[in-house]
């Protein structure tokens, strides 16, 4: 599998494309739209956002060029709750996501928070926590309270 390599900041469009093209696929006028439409794309994002964003490419194209970003490692989905996947730049790879279950505030938190966790598990249970495709669900303290 061939992977976009990160720093900091967000991988331009065209290494992405350079590194799909390595990877043996076609990037056209329409992936290209997408590609650069993901990298004007706030942190996080829907597939349907991200459509919305490119008219004129059709939905399924957007679908299967999310799916090959994140193959490549530019991009990763998270499910928050019961809604649709979120998308989000791989460069955001340091956080991790909170939501409440009652009012559905989605808080993310820097991934370190959970290294403690991560640690107890790997030494009493052989797992290696990774925790990046999901959210953890639970409630802020507002609905706690109540």
């Amino acid at each position: 599998m061939t992977t976009v390599r990160h720093a900091d900041q967000l991988v331009a469009p065209d290494e992405i494309v350079a590194t799909l093209r390595a990877a043996g696929h076609s990037v056209g006028r329409t992936r290209a739209a997408v590609v650069d439409a993901v990298r004007r794309q706030p942190t996080a994002f829907t597939a349907d956002e991200l459509a919305a964003a490119v008219p004129e490419v059709h939905v399924s194209t957007v679908y299967r060029t999310l799916g090959l970003l994140e193959e490549i490692g530019a991009i990763r989905h998270v499910h928050l709750s019961h809604g649709p996947a979120l998308y989000e730049h791989a460069a955001s790879a340091d956080v991790r996501h909170l939501v409440c279950e009652v009012c559905e505030r989605h808080v993310a938190v820097p991934a370190d928070v959970f290294a403690p966790v991560r640690e107890r598990l790997a030494r009493e249970h052989d797992f290696v926590l990774d925790g990046s495709h999901f959210a953890i669900v639970g409630r802020c303290r507002s609905c706690a309270e109540r």
